[in-house]
């Protein structure tokens, strides 16, 4: 077994008391000894004892063989030779000139390490969408994701023939963590419709490679017209867990034992042209637009064969939208790369300028074209390998700002109630708020409908300072894998210099939200767990944190006109704004006189009771809830403030 090696693999530890700050739902520790990992983010989330629900979780050791349906399939059978790399993929889904729909895997290029080819396919616990498999019982495990080839032709054919099925695969990558339960297996049709197993791979054993692996078809049962054969992954299904990543699959007929391929291909996502961000609005690029262009943009190449090859490259910025070309680049001067090796292209972008009074928004691709020889004397009959000789990223330039690519390869959520989550954005001059984008995350419980604040805050001393803007939304899942959902503030919010985005945790349910592993900027988080902000770096050698790396998905967007800037929507004297008795037994008290509405919510985020405050009546009946803690909203047009109440009898 051949492999590529992986050298981006970063050890994380496991959460281990309820001190930590912020929860890390796809933990990367592949072993966690003083507890099994299908608990783990349940204990996040609960913040229960291990001990108190461990629990034994079986796999089965012959999986049922089920009789193929046929469903989505070709009317004439697909022909040999059967070969994707998945570099050709439109969207997210495979090919379905090449493979059965509705399978669930999606095709990515940012979730995995050191991958042969642009573009694999992932599986894991969610369908291609990004929704869970099974959101009612967190534990559920079985089968998941599978990938079926369209029917291919083999009748008439012997084992003689020497058929060999090939392809690279890869657990983790940037993903979560497969088991020892958790597999990937390869299975065959017959010609009774039974699908066999003829290769199974568990997890459990870390191993940062793209693994090659080649299969002898030699069981007659197996040539016939209607031959079809599939991957297919056991997960925990309540979410993108347990991942496991195919790239280069491979069919064909008179193939020799090796790995041996004539393919220069690129690999690599290409970097941002930005130097700070992967995306910003276009007129404060422009307001530093030397400063703010990268000094590099690049990606990687990867030679396939076991011989030498020497390439030259082409480099294009270009604006999708006009059509317009800002820089061209020719090096053909050509480099050699050595057998089964990898190498990085590089280039040195350029500042543009556009005129605002005609262009309000850009979209530059950054484009790379190798110049191989992939077609000459091909590994593969009729296949030309220039097809995975280029690459394309794309740098947004409108109004919002984005330290993240795009894509989510895990979720973080704020563990505690009234827990605080900011990221922070530097100006070039000053803008206005007028909403925030994230990435709510589905995984392991339904939290729609749930309340989420999100908050503006300013800037003092480096860390998030008054909150200038804030507003309750009910939590809302995109209908695509790495959608984001728009949460709008009925009104702009001045901001000049540095301020900070982010979200207050209501109820006790941790809102998930996407973590961009790619792109590394966890420098500018800050948590907030009482009165204190702490920069979220402070954290990295606490051994009780299952630190993470990468980018939050919480985007600001910018324009529109802002009210006049407001000093504090917090109270000055905070016992103005306090009710009392706390304890209470039901009737609960204030003196303010600027309190207008008064809300009730249960610690789960659901609201129970809310009331418009009348000036003679400074007072709200709480008898028909029952005991316990509740969490209090007291607000104005201009403030809003949190307190906990307990109602005590």
């Amino acid at each position: 077994m051949n492999n590529f090696s992986g050298a981006r693999n970063k050890k994380l530890t496991l959460i281990k008391n309820r001190t930590s700050v912020i929860g890390y739902f796809l933990t990367n520790t592949p072993n966690a000894a003083f507890c099994a990992k299908r608990l783990r983010c349940i204990l996040l989330l609960t913040l229960l004892s291990c001990t108190a629900h461990a629990q034994l979780i079986g796999f089965p050791i012959a999986p049922t063989q089920a009789t193929s349906t046929a469903k989505n399939a070709r009317t004439q059978a697909v022909s040999l030779p059967f070969f994707d790399d998945f570099s050709l993929t439109n969207g997210s889904a495979p090919s379905p000139a090449l493979w059965v729909a509705g399978g669930g895997t999606y095709v990515n290029n940012t979730n995995t390490l050191n991958h042969p080819t642009v573009n694999v396919v992932t599986f894991d616990g969610a369908n291609t969408a990004g929704q869970p498999y099974n959101l009612a019982n967190q534990n559920a495990q079985g089968n998941s994701d599978t990938l079926t080839s369209q029917p291919i032709n083999l009748a008439g054919l012997t084992a003689a023939d020497s058929i060999y099925l090939s392809f690279y695969w890869e657990l983790r990558g940037l993903g979560e963590f497969p088991d020892a339960d958790d597999s990937l297996r390869v299975q065959l049709l017959n010609d009774k419709g039974v699908w066999q197993t003829i290769w199974k791979q568990a997890g459990g054993v870390p191993n940062p490679n793209f693994n090659y692996v080649q299969l002898a078809i030699r069981n007659n049962a197996y040539f016939h017209a209607n031959f079809q054969f599939r991957f297919q992954a056991f997960a925990r299904q309540s979410g993108p867990f347990d991942s496991w990543h195919v790239d280069y699959v491979y069919l064909d007929k008179g193939r020799r034992l090796n790995r041996y391929i004539q393919d220069v291909s690129v690999s690599l996502p290409v970097s941002s042209f930005l130097k700070r961000y992967s995306a910003m609005p276009l007129k404060q690029y422009l307001a530093n637009a030397g400063a703010e262009t990268a000094d590099s943009v690049f990606t990687r190449i990867n030679n396939l064969h076991n011989i030498f090859n020497s390439t030259a490259f082409s480099y294009t910025l270009k604006d999708e939208l006009s059509g317009r070309a800002f820089q061209t680049i020719l090096r053909d001067n050509s480099v050699f790369i050595d057998q089964f090796s990898a190498q990085n292209k590089s280039v040195k972008p350029q500042a543009i300028s556009v005129d605002t009074n005609i262009t309000q928004r850009l979209s530059l691709v950054n484009r790379f074209q190798i110049l191989t020889t992939d077609d000459r004397n091909p590994s593969i009959p009729g296949i030309d390998l220039r097809r995975n000789d280029s690459i394309s990223g794309k740098t947004v330039l409108d109004d919002y700002y984005a330290y993240d690519d795009g894509t989510a390869e895990f979720a973080v959520y704020m563990n505690r109630t009234l827990g605080r989550t900011a990221v922070r954005y530097f100006l070039n001059k000053p803008d206005v708020v007028s909403a925030v984008r994230m990435n709510i995350v589905p995984i392991l419980k339904d939290l729609t409908g749930q309340t989420i604040t999100v908050q503006v805050w300013s800037n003092k001393d480096g860390r998030p300072g008054t909150v200038l803007q804030q507003k309750a939304f009910r939590v809302e899942y995109a209908k695509a894998r790495n959608g984001f959902i728009e949460f709008p503030f009925d009104y702009g919010v001045a901001v000049r210099d540095t301020f900070y985005v982010g979200w207050l945790q209501i109820g006790t349910d941790g809102i998930a939200v996407g973590l961009d592993r790619n792109t590394q900027h966890e420098d500018q988080v800050f948590v907030n767990l009482g009165q204190e902000w702490a920069p979220y770096p402070s954290f990295k050698n606490d051994p009780n944190l299952a630190y993470f790396q990468g980018s939050l998905q919480v985007r600001p967007v910018m324009g529109g006109k802002a009210l006049p800037p407001i000093t504090s929507i917090e109270p000055d004297k905070a016992t103005e704004w306090e009710v009392y008795p706390n304890p209470s037994n039901g009737l609960i008290q204030w003196k303010s006189d600027e309190i207008q509405r008064i809300e009730i919510y249960h610690l789960t985020g659901a609201l129970v009771k809310q009331q418009i405050v009348q000036t003679t009546n400074k007072t709200m009946d709480l008898s028909e809830l029952p005991n316990g803690l509740y969490l209090v909203r007291l607000s104005n047009d201009e403030k809003t403030v949190v307190k906990k109440i307990l109602l005590q009898r």
